[in-house]
């Protein structure tokens, strides 16, 4: 099926609302070097289309970074601040087939590009997967960080395992919102909303289940011996629904953005802040962790597994290295004319899981936003 192809398919909700026609990836007004587009992408750009107010912001000048959170917030050695403002197209990669992160159609500019403007939505959308590349990685955080696999997992992930708490993803969102406030405050428009894309990188984290449940206590009882085993489990069945849900996007699956778009609009009229709502978000993100761990480890079964094999808590690469690695093979299994007929379960929840998840962005992003 081609990406184009699929966003014919339409439903009243559409004829409502001509002016959110598009699905991303067929947007005229987002040039192809930014592409292939993934997960949290989709979930900013359906998002920030649901404020009319932020989508009517003028462009802001593209400035350096002014490192207000260094202190207080460790950035990995290897991470740069890239200009995707600035870009050249070199390659158009299939997006069906597209899993790491930094590899795009384009390369972007690694200097401040002079003279370049943006409209604020689109920094939102397009730096969303920012905090997935470099600023996570290589850093020692804390000394059960190796549990999330990383000191990229310690701060995208929040939940509790024999007792202990392991993550701080809650915080990352936090210091990011803060950061965007700062920024905002102190005349760093572009900044403002590029650390704000951050920020609801992470809120949009503590909406995944598997980001908030390592995984079943009675799962865990069972195999409790098995190092090597559980790690390759809990990192295949986490990848596997991250491989499902953005394949979905990148066909352009209606249900989603409807899902987004519902959520995003009843979230930017919600009283109070978002940071209040996070205890129950994360609790609903908790319930909905087994239902689809047992079903992708029951309905996929061991070939599912196997696409994992490669997998070792004792490699020194980190885990969400380890696992990018095997989603080809995990998509090939998922979305197998065998499996097709075994989608219909995901496609309900992650609905659930993307409406509650569209809340919290429009909440987020509503804050920030002038009133339409």
């Amino acid at each position: 099926m081609s990406v184009r192809g699929a966003v014919a398919r339409r439903s009243p909700f559409y004829e409502e609302n001509p002016a959110l026609d598009y699905f991303l990836h067929d947007d005229p007004r987002l040039p192809a070097a930014w592409a292939p587009w993934f997960s949290h992408e989709y979930l900013a750009y359906f998002c920030v289309q649901s404020l009319d107010g932020l989508m009517a912001l003028p462009p802001v000048p593209v400035r350096p970074n002014p490192r207000f959170g260094e202190k207080i917030w460790p950035i990995g050695p290897r991470h740069i601040d890239v200009y995707k403002e600035s870009y050249q197209a070199h390659r158009q990669l299939d997006p069906l087939w597209s899993f790491d992160y930094r590899k795009r159609n384009g390369d972007f500019a690694l200097e401040t590009p002079a003279g370049k403007t943006i409209e604020p939505w689109k920094v939102v959308v397009i730096y969303s997967t920012e905090p997935d590349l470099y600023p996570d990685y290589d850093l020692v955080l804390h000394r059960n960080q190796k549990i999330t696999g990383g000191s990229h997992g310690w701060r995208h992930m929040r939940f509790r395992l024999l007792g202990m708490t392991f993550g701080i993803a809650p915080r990352s969102f936090s210091v990011h919102r803060d950061l965007a406030r700062l920024a905002f405050d102190s005349g760093h428009d572009y900044w403002g909303w590029r650390y704000l894309s951050r920020g609801a990188h992470y809120l949009a984290d503590l909406g995944h289940p598997f980001h908030v449940k390592a995984l079943p206590g009675s799962f865990l009882l069972k195999n409790v011996l098995a190092r090597h085993e559980l790690f390759k489990v809990v990192s295949a069945m986490h990848q596997s629904y991250e491989v499902y849900t953005e394949r979905r996007f990148r066909e352009g699956f209606a249900p989603f953005k409807e899902a987004l778009l519902s959520g995003a609009r009843e979230g930017r009229e919600a009283p109070g802040d978002v940071r209040d709502r996070l205890p129950a978000y994360i609790r609903r993100a908790e319930r909905r962790h087994n239902p689809i761990f047992y079903y992708l480890f029951e309905r996929f079964g061991p070939e599912l597994r196997e696409a994992f094999s490669r997998m070792d808590p004792d490699s020194p690469l980190d885990a969400a290295t380890q696992t990018n690695r095997c989603s080809a093979d995990a998509a090939r299994v998922i979305f197998s004319d065998a499996h097709r007929d075994r989608l219909d379960f995901l496609d309900r929840i992650t609905v659930e899981i993307l409406a509650d998840v569209g809340r919290m962005l429009g909440m987020l992003f509503a804050a920030f936003s002038p009133k339409s």
